[in-house]
């Protein structure tokens, strides 16, 4: 990870952690680590997410030609979806983790290995794009991609293989790569809320395992010189090490006392008073927002809560009316969009005539004395 001063802070490798943690690892380009580690972090993030994914493939693909499906070709497709690559994953697996880059990044890419007929999901910050004219300020005609460390000829052409493979990189036509591209992703939403949530669930954390008490102030007898500083973390610290020492020789007296989380405060005749001072904003006061956390997580993937099974989803409107129309203004154009994103593999697996769609919905199940709804 780049070891980048922050600038609030000038704290190394904070990435603005002391003001919006997100956005400023968004800046300083952030390994993918340090990004999968942070959404583990907050609530429901990687839920919705799968919930989105498999909402998308909730119903099958089929290849069809013209507007009837074929049969044939819809099970070779089946057969292909399901077929293992050389990293042991199957291409619906690979496909899937594509389009959940894509959902976070705003991009994901497939490689498409012609010889092993199988596919592999890249991410943006894997992949290299270069240009016939990098000046062109409209067309972006892409020559070929590069992956890891390549040395590019100054004069090559792709044959039917696609792409290159070098000892540690490979250079891939367009023509071998699937992209998935959209404007509306988690990471180009509203962050603000999402740092508020993912501060509130560190500061429950905090509260609710390491038993936030608030700060002491220790206040002393002996006439001193130097002005005892004021700022919270440091007496905490100084009592701490005062507690850690007194513990050790209360415990030997006091046979009683065999918890490791003592409350116990022995301090020398130079101390006259402790004063603890409760934490302004209690745990029970952030339970504003803890309650809202469906609310923002499914606007961060712009992904209804009904459909991610979050939410009353009641009220005077029916549930078959709500699951309708969520279907209808989310889920069916995200489901077009995905098909022709991957049409390409069925031109690439049956023939250039050949197009990829999601079968139709089911029939809306509603059972009204119960709050679940099949999707």
């Amino acid at each position: 990870m780049n070891e980048i001063p922050c600038e609030s802070c000038e704290k190394l490798g904070c990435h603005g952690e002391c003001e919006n943690y997100i956005l400023q690892m968004i800046e300083h380009d952030a390994e993918r680590d340090a990004f999968d580690r942070l959404f583990k972090e907050i609530p429901k993030f990687n839920y919705v997410l799968n919930e989105k994914i498999n909402a998308i493939f909730g119903t099958d693909l089929e290849v069809a030609k013209g507007s009837e499906v074929d049969k044939t070709q819809t099970e070779a497709l089946s057969n292909f979806l399901y077929s293992k690559n050389k990293n042991r994953n199957t291409n619906l697996f690979e496909i899937k983790r594509a389009i959940k880059e894509k959902e976070i990044f705003g991009e994901g890419y497939l490689f498409f290995d012609s010889e092993g007929r199988n596919v592999y999901a890249l991410a943006k910050s894997e992949i290299t794009e270069f240009q016939e004219d990098e000046k062109n300020p409209i067309i972006d005609n892409i020559l070929y991609y590069t992956v890891g460390t390549v040395d590019v000829p100054d004069k090559f052409k792709f044959e039917t293989k696609g792409f290159f493979e070098q000892e540690s990189g490979y250079i891939i036509s367009p023509e071998n790569m699937i992209k998935f591209k959209s404007d509306s992703y988690a990471l180009n939403s509203d962050l603000r809320q999402l740092q508020i949530l993912l501060d509130i669930n560190r500061k429950i954390y905090e509260s609710t395992t390491k038993r936030d008490y608030g700060d002491l102030f220790l206040f002393t007898t002996a006439v001193t010189k130097d002005i005892l500083s004021a700022v919270a973390k440091r007496v905490k610290d100084k009592a701490n090490e005062t507690i850690k020492k007194m513990r050790e020789r209360v415990a030997k007296l006091i046979k009683r006392n065999k918890v490791d989380d003592s409350n116990v405060i022995v301090l020398d005749e130079n101390y006259k008073s402790v004063e603890q001072i409760k934490p302004v904003t209690m745990v029970k006061d952030y339970q504003f927002i803890w309650e809202k956390q469906d609310d923002i997580i499914t606007s961060v993937f712009n992904f209804p809560m009904l459909l991610a099974g979050l939410g009353d989803g009641a009220g005077n409107v029916s549930k078959e009316a709500l699951l309708k129309e969520a279907r209808a203004n989310t889920l069916t154009p995200i489901k077009a969009d995905t098909a022709n994103a991957l049409t390409d593999i069925a031109k690439k697996l049956c023939g250039e005539e050949y197009y990829l769609r999601f079968k139709d919905y089911s029939e809306v199940n509603v059972d009204y004395n119960d709050k679940t709804v099949q999707k």
